[in-house]
């Protein structure tokens, strides 16, 4: 048994030192693929174009909870509001804030941003389908090898017409969906979970337009989270607004019934006289305790939406880059280099036994 152990480890060791030796034999031809593969690599980096990444980051200040009085909360009952989410906990935490930036409403809205290029305006869309015409080698061979399933769908796939957003039912053309996985690979936005901070980010070849774009998602997503927080409690002081201008009206027609009353009935004292007035005033003084009433709680609902506000610090504003983030052309170089060096060498190891293999295929 050990014999046989030893034998076969010394065969071992015979093959490895062959396959050496074949290599160390065609090293010239080697190293000249990989020099190839290596020029390869330059041109390649060479035509590649700078980008740029322009980031924020920021920490959602979580609002207090704060329970509604009993009268916010009848009279929001009565106008069919549920405030059950703010008398509790109604967080919209940071782990959802990807879904927000995920949505079709948000990357719709962001598309449709404007921006500044060469003392032009134009919207994010528009300057994207004007560089998807720009030659570019990276994406060119991206697009017909990685991206070729995706090509091959698209061709199969019904172009559709885009329609009005009726009832918030959104029907995306195919330039929508290519702008979006377009935004997805430019536009990113990462949730600390531990430090609850949200970074956001967006490259470009230009420095100018990543600073831009940054942040104007970085505002959006913000108004979006503020939108979804005070969305019950907006809805409260408008109904409670309403209300309030409803039953001030009503109060000061009878403010000026009841003068124009008096105005008529000057020096008149009879019993019909003071029954009218004492009626009058009784509705005054009913319709002055609603109003102040509702004037409280137009200002309890007006706090409960500042309360209701999610605040956002800013710990690392947007800026201009100034230096690029890739590509990292001497990194391409070295893998090209080495994939070389690799595909140069399988081809020295696998040709004669390839071609054996296909001798006995043949007879």
């Amino acid at each position: 048994m050990k014999e046989t152990n030893k034998q076969q480890y010394y065969d071992d060791e015979i093959e490895i030192v062959e396959l050496l030796k074949k290599v160390y034999q065609h090293k010239k031809l080697i190293f000249k693929y990989s020099i190839i593969s290596a020029l390869l690599g330059v041109v390649f980096a060479l035509f590649q174009p700078n980008e740029y990444t322009s980031s924020t980051t920021f920490i959602p200040q979580l609002s207090s909870d704060v329970k509604t009085g009993s009268s916010l909360s009848g009279l929001a009952s009565l106008a069919g509001i549920n405030l059950g989410g703010m008398e509790g906990s109604s967080e919209f935490p940071p782990t959802l804030y990807p879904k927000v930036v995920e949505s079709v409403p948000f990357r719709l809205d962001l598309l449709s941003s404007n921006i500044q290029v060469n003392n032009e305006e134009l919207t994010l869309r528009d300057y994207f389908l004007e560089n998807k015409n720009s030659f570019n080698l990276l994406g060119t061979v991206k697009k017909y090898t990685i991206g070729l399933p995706s090509l091959i769908l698209n061709f199969f796939r019904n172009d559709e017409k885009s329609l009005s957003n009726t009832l918030s039912i959104y029907s995306l053309t195919e330039e929508d969906h290519e702008l979006f996985e377009k935004l997805s690979d430019v536009f990113s936005l990462s949730v600390n979970d531990k430090e609850g901070f949200i970074t956001m980010s967006f490259v470009d070849e230009n420095k100018k337009v990543a600073a831009q774009v940054a942040q104007t998602a970085e505002t959006l997503l913000q108004e979006k989270i503020i939108e979804f927080k005070v969305k019950s409690s907006k809805e409260l002081l408008d109904f409670t607004t309403n209300q309030y201008n409803e039953k001030k009206n009503i109060f000061e027609k009878l403010q000026d019934e009841r003068a124009v009353f008096v105005d008529n009935n000057i020096n008149i004292s009879s019993s019909l006289f003071q029954n009218k007035i004492s009626r009058i005033e009784s509705e005054l003084n009913i319709a002055q305790t609603v109003v102040q009433q509702l004037a409280s709680q137009v200002e309890q609902a007006k706090l409960q939406v500042n309360k209701d506000t999610p605040v956002f610090t800013t710990i690392k504003p947007v800026t201009v880059p100034f230096e690029k983030s890739a590509p990292s052309r001497s990194l391409r170089v070295i893998i090209f280099l080495f994939l070389g060096f690799v595909l140069s060498t399988g081809y020295v190891l696998m040709k004669e036994p390839a071609i054996e293999i296909l001798k006995s295929i043949k007879s």
